[in-house]
């Protein structure tokens, strides 16, 4: 059994709504006499104003969707299994001595 892993890339496009904020100043010419409500724009004072703006920001998170596991199942069983040994007997004679051996094929156990 061989079990391979490999990584796949899948590109994704997403539609984000981002938010910009730009402050504007405006001017009117205007001609009239000051109203009650005009005398204290007269005061001293100092207005701020904080412009903000969005940025898309992509993150990435390794995330486990999927496990695997793999088993394997041993049985054992025995056969009888016929065959034909072979053996070959050898003489050998050096001088005044004679030895006899045997070689040949036994059965062996499979591994």
């Amino acid at each position: 059994m061989r079990v391979r892993s490999y990584a796949v890339e899948t590109p994704v496009n997403e539609q984000v709504t981002l938010q910009q904020e730009t402050v504007h100043v405006d001017r009117y010419k205007v001609d009239r006499a000051p109203t009650p409500a005009d005398e204290n724009l007269f005061a001293e004072k100092t207005i701020e104003a904080t412009e903000r703006g969005e940025q898309a920001v992509v993150q990435k998170e390794a995330r486990v969707v999927e496990e695997i596991g793999i088993r394997k199942d041993a049985t054992q069983r025995t056969e009888t299994v016929s065959d034909k040994v072979r053996r070959t007997e050898v003489e050998v004679e050096r001088g005044n001595v004679s030895s006899t051996g045997t070689t040949g094929t036994t059965p062996r156990k499979p591994v």
